[in-house]
């Protein structure tokens, strides 16, 4: 008789009824892909992956049939979190329902407000000078910490040449005074 290790559990996407359309069809579309990507044939290719040791020990293929429902249920139940993280962090939802409203307001005929993550363009500039200043804006961000870096480094480095000076100082104090020693160890030799 099989043991069971656990029941096979389905991971499942929660939907809200706030949702936006688009944001529920792309969550429905990650659930079939996590479907058809831990499918039976998937099972079977990742057998045949340890099938020299299945062939070799018969009873860890009937142990790797029995808990792989555990390994299939927790691939879905992390790539399904990881992508509810994922959508939360960058608000896709939110600004799928902005897009949702922005069309029903052109095929009404309405001007729909912009979304607050939408801002109008500077006065006298193109989307591509804003986009060269946000590019210049984020490489000077960049060059800023870099050249921070750089000068930390440059400090500790200092004080790593400074300790190593040091010791080269004691080592050097140590070699004469073992030198000192010697002659004073080959005079007595020499003096018997």
């Amino acid at each position: 008789k099989r043991r069971q290790f656990g029941r096979r559990r389905e991971a499942r996407l929660v939907f809200a009824m706030g949702d936006a359309r688009r944001y529920t069809r792309l969550r429905l579309v990650m659930e079939k892909v996590l479907v058809t990507s831990t499918s039976e044939s998937q099972r079977e290719d990742m057998k045949s992956v340890f099938s020299d040791m299945f062939e070799a020990h018969p009873h860890l293929g009937d142990l790797f049939d029995e808990i792989y429902p555990q390994i299939e249920q927790q691939m879905r139940s992390g790539i399904t979190e990881e992508f509810e993280l994922l959508a939360k962090q960058n608000e896709i939802n939110e600004k799928l329902l902005a897009l949702e409203e922005l069309l029903e307001a052109a095929e009404n005929g309405g001007v729909a407000e912009a979304p607050p993550t939408v801002r109008p363009l500077p006065e006298g500039m193109t989307p591509e000078d804003v986009l060269r200043r946000q590019t210049h804006e984020f490489k000077q961000r960049g060059l800023e910490s870099l050249l921070a870096e750089q000068s930390g480094l440059e400090e500790d480095n200092r004080e790593l040449k400074a300790a190593i000076q040091e010791q080269d100082s004691q080592m050097d104090a140590s070699t004469q005074e073992l030198n000192d020693i010697r002659s004073q160890v080959q005079a007595a030799a020499e003096a018997v």
